[in-house]
């Protein structure tokens, strides 16, 4: 990540993920017993990775600055990446959350450009997806969820960008970078592109890609956006 991010121009703070197989049984318990609600249980995977999250989003809600950027190991960007952090204005005022990567189809409302990042537009997302890899989140919308009842957590991608399933996504105003500016390793076809995580979930199955017209990226289908969209 230090490569990636450095050759994107970000400076970043590493924060240590939690290993959730590292964790003992009556941790890993007590855990699941407050977050009960949870029907499909939680393996030792996503506890960590929650618990890395919920640490990162304890930063956010901490700091000064009114925005964080929070990446997962395993993710690659494009050059532009950069400036798009570097400015603040093209963030919607009363966004809670802005997605950076790839994602697995989602509808979108209308959307305006983004003058950090030329070619690129930030859309408000009207349904959900998986993934919680690469994302902006707002200190107001920290501070409020990690304050939140445990009961009603789920896994972290879950959690932020699910609607149907959690009711803090429900709450949350979510947006997405259209085309993507960070995608997740898994999600590339590329043989070679295999990054080493620690942060470790359920298997997905493979799934089909399209190269999108940024030569970094390779971007999820995105047809069923509600808006016209060109690659």
């Amino acid at each position: 990540m230090g490569e990636t991010l450095g050759r994107a121009g970000v400076a970043f703070e590493r924060v240590p993920a939690v290993d959730g197989a590292a964790l003992d049984a009556e941790t890993l318990e007590d855990f699941r017993r407050r977050r009960s609600g949870n029907s499909d249980g939680w393996l030792p995977g996503e506890i960590g990775c929650f618990l890395s999250h919920f640490e990162v989003w304890r930063r956010i809600a901490a700091q000064e600055e009114p925005w964080g950027a929070v990446f997962e190991d395993d993710v690659h960007a494009s050059p532009d990446l950069g400036p798009l952090l570097a400015a603040s204005d093209w963030i919607p005022a009363d966004a809670d959350v802005v997605r950076l990567e790839a994602n697995r189809s989602m509808r979108l409302a209308a959307g305006r450009a983004v003058r950090a990042a030329p070619g690129r537009r930030v859309y408000r997302a009207l349904s959900g997806t998986a993934g919680a890899a690469a994302y902006i989140l707002s200190r107001r919308a920290a501070a409020w969820i990690v304050e939140v009842d445990p009961e009603v957590q789920t896994a972290a991608d879950v959690f932020l960008f699910k609607p149907k399933i959690s009711s803090v996504a429900r709450r949350l105003k979510r947006f997405q970078i259209v085309p993507a500016v960070c995608i997740q390793d898994e999600l590339l076809e590329r043989s070679n592109a295999r990054l080493t995580s620690q942060i470790k979930t359920r298997s997905t199955r493979g799934r089909g890609y399209r190269e999108s017209s940024n030569p970094i990226l390779r971007l999820w289908p995105l047809q069923r956006h509600a808006v016209p969209f060109k690659p």
